[in-house]
């Protein structure tokens, strides 16, 4: 009896578990409807980036290297969505972001090739560049034209990782990283390091600390098929703060931002993850 009165209380309790979660839901979408949310419709671009340059004021630094990291349940992130953020990424002049999407194609996986423009000069299928040619011509049209700027076109994104204080209309490189390039890939260097330990060139590296952290380094981005900075600033579309096996050696000093799946991500709260980043300072230990 004891045993059937336990049992019906769980499920009592994962029901009502099921019901919270639910109107949560609920109060999201309609919290996005109320805030013209890219849910229902397109927002007015001119006035996001308006926001967005209003706010470059105010930041003393950014990320040379952003990271998106998807959960696998995730069913909110999808190409509209990417392309705001890129869009909002390239506008402040990040240089680099790369996206971790731990979904399958069935349960909406995005593929950085429908979206963004492939390297012609890069034999690596996981380097691309935002926006593609079509849009970046429209955009340079639209600003020469003074629709939404009078700042005149910049060649740089960030200057030793500070806000240079202005938009930024260089493409953005955007990199698509799989989940084989985790544990596995370290695991991979690890056994050939121990298959060539009696080589000069193993035995050298493993004479100085640093020495062996810049080969480990080297022997890791060629894997990758791209050199890029480590990621400084991760933004994780999950229910709670989860890496998924992202990079392991490449994150150890990353500042991870969770953004709950289900509300709506607009330019406020892009520029709210940056002013969280720039007012974090690593102290090294100290």
């Amino acid at each position: 009896m004891l045993q059937i009165l336990c049992i019906l209380i769980g499920r009592l309790l994962l029901m009502g578990i099921g019901a919270y979660e639910l109107l949560q839901q609920l109060y999201y979408r309609m919290h996005a409807l109320a805030s013209r949310s890219y849910d229902y419709w397109q927002c007015d671009d001119k006035h996001e980036f308006v926001f967005i340059r209003a706010a470059l004021d105010k930041l003393q630094k950014l990320p040379q290297h952003l990271v998106l990291v998807i959960a696998p349940d995730d069913c909110y992130v999808n190409d509209v969505l990417l392309k705001r953020i890129f869009g909002y990424a390239q506008f402040v002049g990040i240089p680099y972001l790369s996206v971790y999407d731990k979904r399958t194609p069935s349960t909406g996986y995005v593929h950085l090739s429908q979206l963004c423009q492939t390297m012609a000069s890069d034999t690596n299928d996981r380097h691309f560049l935002w926006p593609p040619k079509e849009i970046k011509e429209q955009i340079q049209h639209q600003h020469s034209n003074g629709c939404c700027s009078k700042t005149a076109v910049v060649t740089n994104g960030t200057v030793n990782g500070y806000a240079s204080k202005g938009p930024h209309y260089t493409q953005l490189q955007v990199y698509q990283i799989d989940s084989a390039d985790g544990h596995a890939l370290i695991a991979d260097v690890c056994r050939e390091l121990y298959e060539t330990r009696k080589s000069a060139q193993v035995e050298s590296m493993l004479k100085e600390r640093q020495t062996l952290h810049d080969g480990i380094n080297a022997m890791l981005s060629k894997r990758l098929g791209f050199v890029v900075p480590e990621p400084e600033l991760g933004i994780v579309f999950a229910r709670q703060t989860c890496t998924y096996g992202l990079l392991p050696w490449h994150v150890r000093f990353t500042e991870f931002h969770t953004h709950r799946g289900g509300r709506y991500f607009n330019a406020k709260s892009f520029v709210k993850i940056l002013y969280k980043y720039a007012r974090c300072e690593q102290r090294w230990g100290k």
